[in-house]
């Protein structure tokens, strides 16, 4: 053997000697992750999950708040009412998003908690692939169909909310695929315990996006054009920092090149995490039809909706961060069955999101004058939009266990019961308030029909979880 060969031969034993050590490394880190979620104290292992999930909560909830403040520094109706619309269309998209990522992300988890890793890897893959696929028809489709679908958005009844609606929309539709990849890392890297990676790609991709929205919407006067391009430019750069995540401290790593689109793997996935495309699906469906039932009132009541909706989101957001905290130590330490720690760890969420929800309707109850006014000058849109709020806050301190339920009925697998659950209060029961309350009290009913939907939603959720809390987590551990 030659001194040059000798060398190559030396250099590729190396690398695969580098390889293997990384992989025991990866590998101690995954047992030490899985030890701490099944055998650590409880409360402070929640407050170490969700405090990464909290923070891009906020920074996501500041985020869907920040095109609407800067747009609505233009004072135009038509052109606020046309964030609210498009948002609809974004929604749709990150429930695509977290349909995949979900749905990888809880099998994932608990493949991990089982120590099979390889399987574990094989579905998250799996999810990012599906992710791709699916960005590029909507990006085919969006440009092909766009007018048709910023009138399905409910664009339609006027033609300078229309003008503005498409202008938003046709750069928005280019950043599907982005987004669509973003959100599934993100959620199989946080349901896997990587909440602090998962947090980084979505501060740094937000945090360009608001940096972004006035010098472009104010400074170079692109309007509702601005916006867009700040979401875009944001929602590339989130998606490579959470690549770049995939491949650090032993998280789970993401390798196109085990992606299995077979009946089973795309089964797993559609199936576990259909409960949050249903909700954010259907949520999406509500948004859409709110819109032309707004609409069809005036551009003043579509933009006073959508202003009311990202106020009272702030509750909201701190809630879903806190029981983000607590859904992989649900699904690790079911697929370990430790039941008696879900059991603790959701009554300890439960009681932590209570608080949060009295305190932010406190303060939204405080300053909801002063938050109206921060979107918009327009006296006309500010008269509906600060009953909108109060009448919501009647009922918020009371929905931190419709959220929790549904979020520990998903992550212990039950996807069927978990459906129902999430469904309800922006959809099932949503509708049907929405359409009974504006036809009995006419423009009124905006402001009634959201606290009905929700106090609905909160007394059918009792029903399910009382009855599945005592059939999957009390007889079952009596019964193993």
């Amino acid at each position: 053997m030659t001194g040059k060969a000798a060398k190559e031969k030396d250099k590729v034993t190396e690398k695969a000697a580098i390889k293997e050590m990384d992989k025991v490394t990866d590998e101690a880190r995954r047992e030490e992750r899985i030890l701490r979620m099944t055998t650590g104290k409880i409360y402070p292992l929640l407050i170490r999950m969700a405090i990464p999930s909290m923070v891009g909560m906020m920074v996501s909830t500041v985020y869907g708040m920040t095109d609407t403040y800067f747009v609505g520094k233009l004072n135009d109706a038509a052109l606020t009412a046309s964030v609210g619309v498009v948002f609809t269309f974004i929604s749709i998209v990150q429930a695509i998003g977290f349909w995949f990522g979900y749905g990888a992300g809880n099998h994932a988890s608990r493949m991990i908690g089982n120590k099979e890793t390889e399987r574990a890897e094989e579905m998250a893959a799996t999810g990012v692939f599906l992710a791709i696929l699916t960005g590029i028809v909507i990006v085919i489709g969006g440009l092909c169909l766009l007018r048709p679908m910023a009138e399905l958005l409910g664009a339609g009844k006027d033609k300078a909310l229309l003008s503005a609606t498409m202008d938003y929309l046709r750069i928005t539709v280019c950043g599907a695929p982005f987004l669509l990849i973003s959100n599934v890392i993100y959620n199989e890297l946080r349901l896997t315990g990587s909440g602090k990676s998962s947090m980084m790609g979505l501060v740094v991709g937000m945090g360009i996006n608001m940096a972004l929205d006035p010098v472009l919407i104010l400074h170079f006067h692109l309007g509702v054009k601005g916006a867009a391009y700040a979401s875009l430019l944001g929602q590339l750069t989130g998606m490579v920092m959470l690549c770049m995540e995939t491949r650090k401290d032993g998280n789970l790593r993401i390798d196109l090149r085990k992606s299995k689109l077979d009946v089973k793997h795309l089964t797993a996935i559609l199936s576990g995490g259909a409960p949050n495309f249903c909700r954010q699906g259907i949520s999406s469906v509500s948004s859409l039809l709110l819109n032309q039932v707004a609409g069809g009132f005036s551009v003043d009541a579509l933009a006073a909706v959508t202003i009311a909706n990202k106020i009272t989101y702030i509750a909201y957001a701190l809630v879903i961060g806190f029981g983000q905290g607590f859904q992989p130590i649900c699904a690790m330490n079911y697929g370990a069955k430790k039941y008696d720690r879900i059991r603790k760890a959701f009554y300890l969420t439960l009681a932590t999101v209570t608080g949060f929800l009295v305190i932010s309707v406190a303060f939204l109850l405080w300053r909801t004058e002063l938050l109206t006014k921060a979107f918009t000058a327009q006296g006309s849109v500010s008269a509906l939009v600060i009953p909108m709020v109060r009448a919501q806050c009647i009922v918020l301190p009371f929905m931190g266990y419709y959220v929790l339920i549904g979020m520990c009925l998903q992550n212990i697998g039950k996807f069927g019961l978990a459906t129902c659950v999430t469904t309800l209060e922006n959809g099932a029961c949503f509708i049907p308030a929405l359409f009974l309350c504006t036809a009995f009290l006419g423009e009124t009913g905006l402001v009634a029909f959201k606290p009905v939907a929700s106090a609905a939603s909160l007394f059918i959720s009792i029903l399910i979880g009382t009855r599945a809390w005592k059939k999957y987590l009390t007889e079952r551990k009596a019964s193993e």
